[in-house]
Parts: structure tokens; sequence; C-alpha cells
């Protein structure tokens, strides 16, 4: 269609220029025809006059004496005129003296001495009338009527004669355009089939025949062909872009993908391989410190180290951010892999040199084993994702550990995913439910508080434990979504007790460090106390020791100290697991210290805990603050604790989490044991 397109405007170039031709000639040839025509058309009236005049001046005699005879007789020489149909002479009055030749005309052939000589030329006739004058006064009048239709035959046979030059002139210039028409439609012409054929072929080595003339085509020559050298570089380079780490100059994750995919395409022929993924440990923290710069370099320095380290055939590439990727063909083993491996961390057990800076970098590896597989791989996708996967695990291990893919390792991901994806679901339905466990007064014999414990029923498995769904819920974001609800509901259902008139208990309930450090948190706990009339002495939050490490101590101390001020009770959960410090303990504003059970369970039995767990009992008094201690679960357990001087006390001895009808029932028969045994 293009090409045709092309042919076309050769054809309207040759078609205008014909037209341009035929009009130009034509039109030149019409002037000269009617300027010739007007000179013929006035010669001849000249001629006429001249002619009338002097038979004016002969029939002046006659008409003098108004002698018709005469008249006529003066009239006969005009027969001898050629071409003359009519003479008349006409008196003074108009009337007619005397009259030779065609007597009667049309009206339309009546001409008048002032009519153009194109109009005496469009009717054939040319008519003359002079006056004729005897004795210095005009006595008549003389008129002649010429037939001039063969100066009309001439003039319509010249422009004939001249539309039919015009027409060979211009045939003549179609046949005179054909190289114009090559000259100026070829280049345009190659130029179409040329790009068809690269939209088609999707090559741009196509180059038009530069014949180095200087026009307009030339120059459109000149441009596409220094157009598809310029498109050929910048595809160059974006092949070059696309399929290379611009950095350390190393295949990308895209080209090893490919290459892996080429190589899994042949693998019934191949009886060894393996993928690795390498990972730099501790590469973000050392980029923070010492600037990006300074991590491009060492990316660099790996990565020519690395390709140092392993041979020709295997395929090294830059797999993304601190990530190496390598294709190992020739090991069939997992001993084969860890030696070839081994070579490639050994290589960083001497420092890295980064300009004056002495960098100890470790490599962890991810490895999976493509021989041997009970369930051959089909996909490089697949081979990638368990890759990603081992490499996980060995990163949750131990800097510098190599860890092979295992299947449970994509069951355990598989689990977890679908697992979140019901607690993300679960969090958006509020399909949580709310136990709570009874806190003892071992001073007073009475149940104080509860602690509110969430819990989730999985549509499909059913209940799902708190230690497997709370750290997923860290894990994906979510802990700080539950536990507002947690801290709304539990708020909700300790003043719902009181209303009903139960004893005043104090809530507790647990914050996670991602709760409290989100935007809001004490607008919350204000927001959660007001909207269900909970007086602010009966919220206890429990927060754990890890929320005091790092950069957020500072953050986390003026959010304590306003709930605090507020009137909240501020516990101190699972204390002895973590970094507990006599020092913090002295200048946060916790009113309870949390025992946590490992420090509690078998105490009773196990004088070198009972030991312990005394001195710890005595050193939270020390600061002044109360003491809980979880998990026990004995009759003992209990009986220690309160010869220790404990203020309260939770555990399985005394109750389990329940809901909350079964919880208050729980709390009512404890309350008439104890005080049965007091009594």
């Amino acid at each position: 269609m293009l090409l045709r397109h092309h042919q076309g405007i050769g054809h309207r170039i040759a078609r205008l220029l014909a037209l341009a031709i035929f009009f130009a000639v034509l039109t030149s040839a019409l002037v000269q025809t009617v300027l010739q025509a007007n000179r013929e058309v006035e010669n001849r009236r000249h001629s006429m006059e001249a002619t009338a005049f002097a038979m004016a001046s002969a029939a002046g005699d006659a008409v003098a004496e108004a002698n018709a005879s005469k008249a006529t007789a003066a009239l006969t020489a005009v027969a001898r005129i050629p071409d003359i149909l009519m003479a008349n002479i006409q008196l003074p009055d108009g009337s007619t003296l005397a009259t030779m030749g065609q007597t009667a005309f049309l009206a339309d052939d009546v001409f008048l001495k002032g009519d153009s000589s194109t109009s005496m030329l469009f009717k054939g006739l040319l008519l003359v009338s002079v006056d004729i004058v005897k004795g210095g006064a005009v006595r008549g009048k003389f008129s002649m009527l010429a037939d001039i239709s063969n100066l009309r035959r001439q003039i319509m046979l010249t422009i004939l004669t001249t539309f039919a030059a015009a027409l060979l002139a211009a045939c003549a210039g179609m046949a005179a355009s054909r190289p114009l028409q090559r000259r100026i439609v070829g280049p345009l012409t190659e130029l179409t089939q040329t790009i068809q054929d690269i939209r088609s072929s999707r090559s741009y080595a196509a180059k038009l025949q530069d014949d180095n003339t200087p026009d307009e085509a030339g120059i459109l020559v000149k441009a596409f062909n220094g157009l598809m050298s310029d498109i050929q570089s910048r595809d160059a380079a974006l092949q070059n872009l696309a399929y290379n780490d611009p950095l350390t100059g190393l295949s990308n994750r895209l080209s090893f993908q490919r290459s892996l995919n080429e190589w899994m395409d042949n693998r019934l022929s191949v009886s060894a391989g393996a993928v690795a993924l390498l990972n730099i440990h501790g590469f973000r923290a050392m980029n923070d410190a010492f600037s990006h710069s300074i991590g491009d370099a060492l990316l660099m320095t790996v990565a020519a180290t690395i390709k140092s380290a392993v041979r020709e055939d295997v395929t090294l590439a830059r797999y993304g951010g601190d990530e190496f990727a390598l294709l190992l063909r020739n090991e069939d083993s997992t001993a084969d892999v860890e030696m070839a491996l081994a070579r490639v961390q050994a290589a960083f057990f001497k420092p890295v040199q980064i300009g004056e800076l002495e960098l100890h970098v470790s490599l962890t590896a991810g490895v999976v084993l493509l021989v041997g597989q009970v369930t051959p791989y089909t996909s490089s996708d697949e081979v990638l994702r368990h890759v990603d996967l081992a490499l996980a695990d060995a990163k949750s291990q131990v800097a510098g550990r190599l860890q092979f893919f295992r299947p449970e390792l994509a069951d355990t991901v598989q689990q977890d995913t679908a697992l979140g994806q019901a607690l993300r679901q679960a969090t958006k339905d509020g399909a949580f439910q709310l136990h709570f466990q009874a806190q003892f007064d071992l001073r007073a014999n009475h149940v104080s508080g509860f602690e509110a414990l969430v819990r989730w029923r999985h549509p499909v498995q059913g209940p799902i434990s708190p230690a497997v769904f709370i750290p997923l819920a860290e894990r994906i974001g979510l802990m700080s979504m539950i536990g507002d609800w947690v801290l709304a509901e539990g708020c909700k259902q300790a003043a719902t007790w009181r209303r009903q008139g139960l004893p005043e208990r104090i809530m507790s309930i647990n914050v996670s460090p991602a709760q409290i450090l989100a935007a809001g948190f004490v607008e919350k706990v204000r927001a959660a106390l007001r909207k269900s009339g909970l007086p602010p002495q009966l919220l206890c939050l429990e927060l754990t020791e890890s929320m005091f490490l790092g950069a957020n101590y500072a953050e986390t101390v003026i959010v304590l100290e306003t709930l605090a001020n507020d009137g909240v009770v501020l516990a101190l959960d699972d204390f002895g697991t973590g970094y507990s410090s006599l020092g913090y303990l002295s200048k946060l504003p916790f009113h309870t210290i949390k025992i946590d059970r490992a420090f509690v369970s078998g105490a009773d039995q196990n004088q070198r805990k009972q030991g312990m767990l005394k001195s710890i009992i005595d050193m939270v008094h020390a600061l002044g603050l109360a003491v809980v201690a979880e998990g026990a679960e004995t009759a003992g357990e209990v009986a220690l604790l309160q010869r220790l001087n404990v203020e309260k006390v939770q555990g399985y001895a005394l109750a389990r989490p329940l809901p909350p009808d079964a919880a208050i029932t729980r709390a009512n028969e404890i309350d008439m044991r104890y005080q049965s045994l007091s009594a």
C-alpha cells in the first residue's frame, strides 16, 4: 500500500507538470491569438473606414440634392469591394436615401460604432459608419457592413491548432519528466520498502544506496542512513544495558536467567549442574556507614574477586543489590559444589582494600543442586525461587553459611504465605477473639486482674497457636493493627464487667514494638479508654525489653512517661529473658515487673533456681516495683512464690486463658476457694 502510494506521487508529479505545460502553452497562444484577432479587426476597420470616407465624398452631391438615383449610382462602386454585405446612405433625419446589398438583419446583428472588436469577431460582421460632409456641413451618414467570418474561422483554426500544440507539449513534458520522477520518487520508494523490511525483520542494518548527489533526495538518503546508524548504536547500547550490569560489568539477572534457560533446554545431555546465590553479609550496614560510593567500589571488587575464583565455564552474574548468582555446570554433588564455593569464600579471608578502608567481607550462599532430583526442575523460575529460599535460610543462621535447598523450605514458605493471606483477611474482618487469664493477688487472696490474650481460629485449620500467628503478624506488618484491636476490645470488656457490678480488676494488654512506635499510639490508648469508659488505673500495658534497644529508646521513653502521667499502669514483660538492665529499669516509669516462666518453672524443686528467683524478686522490690510471676503451673510453685513475697501470680495452676464468661466464672471460683482457705 505504501509502495503504491509513493508511485502515485510520481504520477501526480507528471500530471501536475503536464497540466502546467498545457495551460502555459495554451494561455500564451490564446493571448497571442486574441491580440492578433484584435489587430486584424482593427486593420479591417481602418481599411473599411478609408473606403467609407471615399464613398461618402463621392456621394456628397447626391445627398445634398437628395437624389436617390445619384446616390444609388454612387453605391455601385461598393459592390466591387470583397466581403461587403450591405451599404446605405442615410439622410440627417435617419431616412434611407439609397441602399445596396442585404437589406434585412436580425436585431442581434445590428452593431453600434462603439462595439468591441471581440463582439464583431464573435458574430463575423464588421460595421463602419462615417458622416457625409458637403460644404462644411453634415449632409448624411454612409454605412458599410462587411462579412469577417473568414477571419473568425481563421482565429478558431488558430485556437484549435494551439490546443493541439498544448496537448503535444504536455505529453512531451510527461515523457521528459520520467527521469525527474525516478529521481524524486525512486528514493522514496526504496525508503518505503526498506522501512517495511525493518518493521517485519526488526533488523536495523538496512541502508539505502547513496549516490552522493547534493539535492534533497541525496540529503534524504544520507539522513536515513545516519538515522539507521544511530539506531544501531542505540540498540547495541540498550542490548548491553538490558543484559549487563553497568557497575560491575557482569551479566545481570535477565541475562543469567536466559543462560539458565538455555542450559536447562539442553539438560538431557547434561549430567551435572548447580545454581548458587551469594550474598555479602552486612553490606547494607557498610553501605550506610561508609557512603554509597564505597559500597559501589566494594561491589566491583567483590565481583572481580569472585570472577577470578571460579572456572571459566561458570556463568557469573550480579543478581541484584549485593547478591551474585553462579551457574556451575560441571558440579554433580554437594561435595563438588561445596569445594567450588569454598574457593570463592576463601578469596575473602583477607580484608578487602577500598581506598584507605579495610573491609572484612563474608559471603553467605544458597544452593540448588539440579541433578539427582526426584522431581527434575522444568523452569528457571522455580530454580531461582528455590535458590532464594536456600539463601534466606542460610542468612537466618550465621554469616558465611552455605545452605542447600530442602523441599521443606518451599513447603514452609507456602504455608506461611497462605497463613499470612488468611491472617490479613482475619485482620480486615476482625475475626479474632480475646481470652483472659486471671492474675491472682497472693497478699489479698483474690483475682486482681486479667491478661487479655488474642486467639485466632483459622476457617479451615481451626485454632492457630499465638506462637505461630503472632510472629507471622510481626513479619508481615499486621501486629500493630491486631494490637490496636486487642487494646480496644480489652478495654471494652473490662469496662463491661465493671458496669455489671463485678469487682474492679486491672486489664493487662500486651503492646508490640511496632504498635508503640506507630504514630498516634498515645491517642489510641486515650481513645480506647474514653470510648469504653474504663479508668486509666485499671489498664496495664505490658511491654517487652526489646523496645528499649537501639535508636528508638528515647522515643519510647517519651511515650511511656506520657501514659504513666495519664494514670496507665506499665509492666515490663518477660523480665530476665532479654537484655535486662538495672540502669534503664531505674529510669523508666514501670510499676510492675513480670518474671518470665523460665525462672518459675520447677523452682520449688531446684534450690539454684530458688536462689536466682529470690535475687530477682529482691532486686525488683528494691527498685520499688511490684512483681508478677508468670507460668506457675503447680501448687508448689505458687506456694514458693508466696513465700518469696511475690505480689501476684499467673499460670495454669490457677487458671488457663478462657473466654470472657468462663474467665469470670473461674475468677469467682478462685476467690471463693482462697477466701474459704483463709477463713
